[in-house]
């Protein structure tokens, strides 16, 4: 190749704008890699991103899931100088790590910070205005209408997340602590999260879940799930409870004006299923994953800085 054709394609390489979107989250990082049309080029993940916990991996995460990103698309990492980037992430609705994140002397062309919520509604709506509900681990309900953001039921565990995984299963283990104390008589769901955790008393329930975190309790939300649907009294009162707080985080999403309403998340096909029909038919299909809402909105934040 002549040193002049190199030299053309350097310059088509240089003015190229790509556009990365970032979802991180405490477990992992992803990115997406986009042209100036929308067209997807490569996905990568990384590390965990939440900057509230760990700053210094969340920026190495963010780092490496873009270089990685650019590497599979077949750019040069020099081509971070020309990549626009809006990271969605878990913690920066705190002032203090929102300010951390914007401080930091990123590579990129540019970069903008939002929340996860954020990025996971533009994602599911195509950019457009609607709100979430996410019912996973954790719970929580996020609504964007012409221009304003409305954040609810984000708390954490053992704060708030109601509805959620990690509720569903500390509920359950609850209602066996007082089996095991004599308090309640047991049933099929008692007797299942005792077979789960090889546990007998209520000493040893204790200590079985005395260092237990939101995940750990996540896994035992399927067993109360599969035992409310075999009818067990403990596990119909837990979902009917949590179902009850769903339905008031959609009737205020709905209180906010969102045209549209998508219920993502693990549990969110099996809860969706148990609400009233009429609920069930206001959801909108889920259109695409946050980090494609994260790209698209990159790709708005440099076109309006061109008008």
């Amino acid at each position: 190749m002549t040193s002049a054709v190199q030299s053309e394609e350097i310059l088509v390489q240089q003015s190229e704008q790509l556009f990365i979107g970032v979802d991180g989250g405490g477990s992992k990082c992803k990115a997406r890699l986009e042209n100036a049309s929308g067209q997807l080029l490569a996905e990568a993940v990384a590390g965990p991103a939440n900057p509230a916990t760990d700053f210094a991996q969340t920026t190495d995460s963010i780092l490496s899931a873009c270089q990685r990103v650019l590497q599979q698309a077949g750019y040069a990492s020099a081509m971070l100088a020309q990549s626009h980037v809006v990271a969605g992430l878990a913690g920066v609705n705190v002032p203090r790590v929102q300010r951390q994140m914007q401080n930091w002397r990123h590579p990129f062309a540019s970069m903008q910070v939002t929340t996860d919520l954020h990025i996971a509604c533009l994602g599911a709506h195509g950019g457009r205005d609607g709100a979430i509900l996410i019912t996973g681990t954790g719970t929580a309900a996020f609504a964007s209408v012409n221009g304003e953001q409305w954040l609810f039921s984000a708390q954490g565990f053992p704060l708030g997340d109601r509805g959620s995984g990690a509720w569903l299963g500390w509920q359950g283990v609850s209602a066996t602590l007082d089996v095991l104390d004599g308090l309640q008589p047991a049933t099929e769901l008692t007797r299942s999260i005792c077979r789960r955790l090889g546990v007998s008393s209520n000493t040893e329930l204790i200590s079985c879940c005395i260092g237990y975190k939101a995940a750990d309790y996540g896994q035992l939300a399927p067993l109360v799930l599969q035992q409310q649907q075999q009818g067990d009294p403990y596990a119909c009162d837990i979902l009917a409870r949590g179902l009850s707080y769903i339905q008031a985080l959609l009737q205020r999403l709905q209180d906010s004006g969102a045209p549209q309403i998508a219920m993502i998340g693990g549990l969110a096909p099996q809860l969706a299923a148990l609400l009233p029909a009429a609920l069930q038919q206001q959801f909108s299909q889920v259109q695409g994953p946050p980090e494609a809402g994260a790209s698209a909105l990159a790709r708005q934040y440099f076109l309006e800085k061109q008008l």
